[in-house]
Order: structure tokens, then sequence, then C-alpha cells
């Protein structure tokens, strides 16, 4: 025992003539509880109005609205106007959908609400008989924050309340305008009144339908005569399509001969102009040899030129006989006989020319020039106008002829299937008749029944104006018709209870940072204080169990220093929720207790392999101790894990101290701590007697290595 105090005044003494130590010393005592404060700060109400009321949330609508009778819905608007009202989320109201998503991709908003323009309308589609869901799309940019869109999907349930409640009270509302007719029609009688007076009417209308029953029955009696009269006349008109049908035959193999002719005639005509063309260029050559003789000043024979004028002249009258006889007269052919003309003339003054004047045969051979080109242009223009024109429109005469028959063949077949279907139709019509005569009369026997239905409803409307009850529910609707409004949107109203109440979200999460802030610091402390005695020759017959037990009693009293800062601190200054802060402070006291014996005697044990598996430890424990997500719903080895580590049950002891205390849970769970107290001591004062080889090894590697303490 006396080894054990040497040791821990040796350590006190050590630390208090040294500044930087005490400093250290300082520091190690406070760092922890800061770790807690800030974390339950930053935890303190993340979902209340406060923090989300600074969340931007975008809403738009396109929502064009819909009409009911004379009532205008737009559920969209509704919902505007209400969030500009709600203060839970910091609602943004951009100019169109495209700016809300717009903002969301580019982190501006954390989310955005966009509504459909046929919102409304799909909304009521239920009215006609073929409901369609109404759609809210919503977008959120997760991205820029883990836990924003867990905050800001409230929003989805606020928007979809708010439309609920718009559409019901809006309905609501409207039906109880409606109701004003319930109560009262032109402000004089009421829908009792009204709706008696509408079925006597009925009852009126049916005792019509009756008689008009009656009157078609005797009218299908009087049918069969026409039925026999017609039968005559599809015989005759039987005879007439089928003589139709022969002239449509022979007309159309006239019309296949014709077509024959026309095109036959139409490719001579062709033919007949560019053989004309060809004769033109003989003569214009011959006449260019005439003239080539007459410039060079040799005599030629009288009348040279007479045989041109004769070819010419039976030219012209060649195009003109090939065009009139395929029926062809314009303009052009006489332009083209005039063309001729001027060239024949041009010509008979050449076959004069022997004796004239060198000048005048220069002029004579210019216009015959133009004359031959003139006449070869007309060709080709007459030609040209037959070809695309004439010709086409002669065939296109021809189709239009053959279609004309073809659609009265078709039309005469037509007749003839109708004809037919129209003999067995009337062959038929007396069995139709008689079937319809009997529908009539099943028809007249329903419209008699519903009469009498009618009749029996009409009773007891007459009877309900004298109902007390149905007078009361007119005069609640007429007096106080938004207070049904208000029933029908909201029937049910949520009471919560809360057992074991918190009053803050910081304060349900001080048990996780509190616990894991002192698990901090004792990591902190097994980090920066030895756990081995680096001069044992001061302490005569030092044993395992002296060594053990006097350096931990630093460890023991700084860890306990951090736990009563952080305890009082999280009471006093950060003020969280505690009903028991007696039973709080002392499993504090205990979990520290455990969590640095537990530190120590691992890294004392196992050198720096134990500072590791502290480490590991901690981690293992962060992520798998329930702190912040129900234990259920982590991965399987978490929860293998969580039953054998310290940090749930001390976690769990503060939980019944702020929370409320339930049995005996405190005491079971303080209780639970004490197996690892005693591997602790099992780890330090039994195993690390073997390990001490091992861990001379490790420690000589490390100095080795030149940079691993």
């Amino acid at each position: 025992m006396s080894n054990i105090i040497r040791i821990f005044i040796s350590d006190i003494r050590r630390l208090a003539t040294n500044v930087v130590a005490i400093v250290v010393i300082m520091g190690l005592t406070v760092i922890p509880c800061l770790y807690a404060w800030f974390n339950i700060f930053s935890n303190w109400d993340p979902y209340g109005p406060e923090a989300t009321g600074k969340l931007q949330v975008a809403v738009a609508t396109s929502d064009s609205g819909t009409d009911i009778e004379t009532y205008h819905l737009n559920i969209g608007s509704i919902v505007i106007d209400n969030l500009k009202q709600n203060k839970t989320i910091d609602w943004k109201f951009p100019k169109n959908s495209n700016a809300a998503i717009e903002g969301v991709r580019s982190g501006k908003y954390y989310a955005a609400l966009i509504i459909d323009k046929d919102f409304s309308e799909n909304m009521i589609s239920f009215l006609g008989g073929n409901p369609e869901h109404p759609e809210i799309s919503y977008y959120e940019n997760e991205k820029k924050n883990a836990i924003a869109p867990k905050i800001t999907g409230k929003v989805k349930t606020t928007v979809q309340e708010e439309v609920n409640h718009a559409f019901i009270s809006t309905l609501a509302s409207a039906l109880v305008q409606v109701s004003n007719y319930a109560v009262s029609t032109n402000q004089k009688d009421q829908l009792s009144s009204t709706a008696l007076l509408r079925m006597k009417q009925m009852d009126q209308d049916l005792t019509v339908l009756t008689t008009v029953l009656d009157s078609y029955m005797s009218l299908i009696d009087s049918a069969q005569s026409l039925s026999d009269a017609s039968a005559a006349v599809t015989q005759e008109l039987g005879q007439i399509a089928d003589s139709g049908k022969t002239m449509a035959n022979q007309a159309s193999d006239s019309l296949d001969s014709a077509k024959d002719q026309a095109e036959k005639a139409s490719d001579l005509v062709s033919s007949s102009l560019s053989e004309i063309q060809t004769e033109v260029d003989g003569i214009q050559s011959s006449a260019s040899q005439i003239i080539t003789i007459i410039k060079s000043g040799k005599t030629i024979q009288s009348n040279s030129a007479a045989s041109l004028i004769t070819a010419a002249e039976g030219l012209r009258d060649s195009v003109h006989q090939t065009l009139q006889t395929a029926g062809y007269t314009s303009d052009q052919l006489k332009d083209i006989n005039e063309k001729f003309d001027q060239t024949i003339a041009d010509l008979k003054e050449l076959d004069q020319a022997g004796d004239k004047a060198r000048d005048k045969i220069e002029a004579l051979s210019d216009r015959l020039t133009d004359d031959f080109v003139s006449v070869k242009n007309g060709l080709t223009s007459l030609k040209g106008e037959y070809e695309n024109t004439v010709s086409p429109s002669l065939h296109d005469t021809m189709s239009s002829i053959q279609k004309s028959l073809d659609e009265a063949r078709d039309l005469l077949n037509f007749s003839d299937s109708n004809i037919s279907r129209l003999s067995v139709a009337l062959s038929s019509y007396p069995d139709m008749m008689k079937f319809g005569k009997q529908g009539l009369e099943a028809s007249k026997a329903e419209v008699q029944e519903l009469q009498k239905k009618l009749e029996d409803l009409i009773a007891d409307m007459e009877s309900l104006s004298q109902n007390d009850q149905y007078a009361y529910l007119l005069n609640l609707i007429q007096t106080n018709p938004e207070l049904i409004s208000d029933f029908v949107s909201s029937p049910v109203s949520l009471k919560t209870k809360a057992e074991y109440s918190v009053a803050n979200n910081g304060s349900g999460t001080a048990p996780f940072y509190i616990i894991l802030s002192i698990w901090v610091g004792a990591v902190i402390l097994i980090a920066i204080i030895h756990t081995k005695i680096l001069h044992p020759a001061e302490f005569p017959k030092l044993r395992n169990y002296q060594s053990y037990f006097g350096r931990y009693i630093i460890f023991f009293l700084i860890g306990q220093m951090q736990t009563a800062i952080t305890v009082l601190g999280a009471i006093f200054y950060v003020r969280i929720q505690c009903h028991h802060p007696v039973l709080f402070y002392l499993s504090c006291a205990l979990t520290s207790l455990t969590f640095t014996l537990l530190m120590y005697s691992l890294t004392y044990a196992m050198g720096t392999v134990g500072e590791a598996v502290c480490v590991v430890l901690m981690v293992i424990q962060v992520a798998g101790s329930g702190g912040t997500f129900p234990i259920e719903v982590l991965p399987r080895p978490y929860r293998v894990f969580y039953r054998f580590m310290p940090f749930q049950y001390s976690m769990n002891a503060v939980r019944e101290c702020i929370g409320g205390m339930h049995g005996n849970n405190y005491w079971t769970y303080l209780l639970s701590l004490l197996p690892f107290i005693g591997f602790s001591l099992f780890l330090g004062l039994i195993l690390a007697i073997p390990n001490r080889k091992l861990n001379a090894l490790i420690e000589k590697a490390k100095e080795e290595t030149g940079v691993l303490e």
C-alpha cells in the first residue's frame, strides 16, 4: 500500500512543479465538456419552428383551377395563400416552376414543391366518374446537407395537409353554399317543396311517355303494309342495276379503244413536228449555199431557190394539217404560219437576187437567218405546248372519263349489293317489327313500375316536411355553415400524450454526447499520460498491483474532474432537462470510473495495441450504441456488439435521470457496468504480467523506426 501512495504522491509532485504539465492537465479536464456542450447546443431544437423557419423551401403553382357549376375552385392558389401564413418553414414563392427547380439545383432552396396546372381539375375528377389522382412534384437537394432533407421532409406532410384541408373545406363550403338551395329556392320554398314539385312533374311526364309508347306500338301494326309494298320495289331496282352495269362495261371498252387512238395520234404529232424541224434545217442549209455562191460573184441558175420555196410551202401546210388533224388550234399555230410566210417571201426574193448589189445580198442573208431561227423556235414552242399541255390534258380527260365509268360501275355494284341487303332486310322486317313491339311493351311495363315507385317517393317527401329532425338540420345549415365546413375538413383531432416527455431535442441527445465525452476524455488521458512507471527503482520491492493502482489514481481523479465539469455545465449552463441531478452525477461518475479503468487496463496490459483497441471500441460504440438511431435499424454486426459494450448501459442510466425513472431500470443499468470493471481489473492485474515481454518487443521495434515513440 505504501508504494501505491508513494507513486501517487510522486506523480502529483512532478505535475505540480511543471507549468506545462499543469496547463496540459487543465486542458484534459476541459476538452471533454466542450465536446458535450457544443454538440448538445447544436442539436437543441433542429425540428422546431425557430430552426426550420430558416430553411428555404420553394413552392410554385401552375394550377389553372376548375369550375364546379358556378363556383371556381383553385386549390393551388389556396395552398399558396395558406403557406404564406405558415412560419414553420421559410417558404419562398418563385414566379414559376422552372425557377423553383433551378433554385433547388443551385442550392438556393433545400427543396421545392410544384403544383401541376391540372391539379384542381384532377382533384374533383371523381365527380365525373373517372378519377385522376392529383400530384405534387417534390424536389430536394440531398447534396447540400445530409440532415436537412430529413428535416424538410416534414414539408411534404405540411403541404399535403394544407392541400387536403383546402380541398375538403372548400368543397364543404361549396356544398354548404349549395345548401342554401336546400333551405330556400327563390328565398321562399324549401327543398322538400321544390323536390316534391319536380317529382310530381316527373309523374306527369311518365304518364305522357306511356301514351307515346302506345302510339309507337300502333305505328308498328300499320307498318306491315309498307313492308309488302317495298318488297316489290326491290325487284324493279335490281333490274335497273343490271342494265346499268351492262352499259358501264360497254362504255369502258369503247373508252379503252379511244385512249389507244389518242395516244397514237399524240405520238404521231410529236414525230411529225420533229421531222419538219429537220427539213427546215435542210432548207436553211441550201439557202446558205446559194447565198455563198452569190457572194463569191459566180452566176447561179435561174429559179435556183424555187425548190426551196416549194419545200417551205409544203412544210407550212404539213404543220397546219398535222395539228388540225389532232384537233389542236391556237394562236401559236397562226403565229407559225406567219413565220413560214415571211420565210417564203424572203426565199422568193433570194430567187431574184442574181443581179442585186452585194449589200442587199448581206441584208437578205441576215433576214433569212432570222426567219429560219424564228420558224425553228416557233416549231419548238409549238411542240412543247402540245406535249406539255395538249397531250397531258387529253390523257387526263381520258383518265377522268375512265374514273367516272369505274365509279359508276362500283356504284351500280354497291347499289346491287344494297338492293340485295334491302331485300333480305325487308324479308325479315315482319320479325323485327314483332320484336320491336315486344320491346316497347316491356318498356311500357318498366315505365309503369317506375311511376309506381315515384308515387311512393312523393308520399314520403310529403311526410318529410313534417319531420322535426329534418327541420333542425335545415336550421343548422342555415345558421352556421362555417361550423360544418370546419368539421368536415378536420373531423378527427389527434391528441398526443408523451410518456417520459423530453423538453427539447438537445436534452434528448444529451445522454449520448455526455457519455461519449467521458469516453473521449479517457482516450485522451491514455494518449497523454504514461501508464508505465518510468523509474521503478525509486520504489523498493515494487509489485505489479502497486504499479497498477499507483498510476491509475491520476487517471481516476482527472476523469472525475472531467465528469464533474461536464455534468454541472450540462445542468446549469446548457440547462438540459434533468429530473434527478444527483443520480445523474452518480451515473456519470461510475461511467468515468468504468471507462478510465477499462482503457487504462487495456493500455497497461497491452501497450500500444491496447491504445488502438480503445480507439476501435470508441468507433464501434459511437456507431452502434443506439444514441442517434434505434439499435434495431442498425446493421447486424452493431446489434451483436451492442450488448457487450458499456456505452449503452451508461447512456440508458442517464436517460432515466433526464426523462424520468421507470422501476429499477436505473440501478439495473449501473449494475451492468460492474462486469466491465471486473474485466478491467483482470486485464491490469493478471493479463499484464505475461504480456510484458511482448510489450517490450513492440516498444523496441517502435524505437528502432526512429519515427514512432
